[in-house]
């Protein structure tokens, strides 16, 4: 049971993290173009990386890629009180939520468990160690 929520606890951390990378890059790809551009979708991917290859799943990848993708929709469609969008109608803004969601579903359908091949057969192959 301990191994579980220690999983579980694991997953919680990558979507806040998801969220946070999302709600920071949004705001420092529009103000430092194009560095800031390039440092989010770093930081994005990175994350998204991170998850998959510290929890050897594709739900550790998925995970951060959900929390990102939420905040980021969200994001997209509020408005600040003066009437100021987030994301302006602009080329790095739609650079930046193209390029997540091409990074996340990257992440999210890399087979992180390793690969275990498969003949035409439907039968495993046995691999030999030595």
């Amino acid at each position: 049971m301990p191994q579980k929520a220690g999983r579980v606890a694991a997953y919680v951390v990558l979507f806040l993290l998801g969220v946070g990378i999302a709600f920071i890059g949004a705001f420092t790809q529009a103000a430092y173009p194009p560095a800031g551009l390039i440092v989010s979708l770093a930081g994005s991917g990175g994350l998204f990386v991170a998850g998959g290859s510290l929890l050897k799943t594709k739900a550790g990848a998925a995970v951060p890629v959900a929390g990102w993708m939420l905040t980021v929709l969200w994001l997209a469609s509020w408005t600040k009180p003066e009437g100021d969008w987030i994301f302006v109608s602009g080329f790095l803004s739609y650079i930046y939520l193209l390029g997540g969601t091409i990074f996340g579903v990257a992440a999210a359908t890399y087979p992180w468990g390793g690969i275990k091949p498969v003949l035409l057969s439907g039968e495993s192959v046995k691999t030999r160690t030595r």
